[in-house]
Formats: C-alpha cells, sequence, structure tokens
C-alpha cells in the first residue's frame, strides 16, 4: 500500500462566512421567483398546478405507449 502524505490530503479548514440573504437576494433569478411568490401565492400555486398537469398530460401518451409495445393492456380475441 502506498503512502500519502498528510501535506497532500486537503483538510477541513476555516470556511470563509457568506450570507445566505445576498446569495439568495433579489439579484438571483431565485430570489426574483421567490418574491413574485410571496406577492402573488394563489397566482403561485395555479401556475404549479398548471406546469403539474402539463407534466401528466405529456406523461401519460407515453406510459401507455410502452404499455402496448409490451404486450401489456389491450383487449384479446379468443380464438373459437
Amino acid at each position: 500500500m502506498s503512502h500519502i502524505p498528510n501535506a497532500a490530503i486537503p483538510h477541513a479548514g476555516p470556511q470563509p462566512e457568506t450570507d445566505t440573504q445576498e446569495s439568495f437576494g433579489a439579484e438571483s433569478r431565485f430570489g426574483q421567483l421567490a418574491e413574485k411568490v410571496r406577492e402573488y401565492p394563489k397566482t403561485a400555486a395555479v401556475a404549479g398546478a398548471a406546469v403539474v398537469g402539463l407534466a401528466a398530460a405529456a406523461a401519460i401518451p407515453a406510459i401507455r405507449g410502452r404499455g402496448r409495445s409490451e404486450g401489456k393492456g389491450g383487449s384479446k380475441k379468443k380464438n373459437s
């Protein structure tokens, strides 16, 4: 087994303090979005529901198509 010198291994040291408000402040896109959500919470809820609805509408045909291609679902005719 090789030996790695202790000086070559990075060690945890004091981290520079960053202001979380500054990193997610009004200047960033996340901060702007958060401000809009606080101002218009009902509109944000409706917009979120619309996004979820669109995602579901796009996923349902894909799921149905995958089930048919694997032989699942659909009706099978009986031979009499």
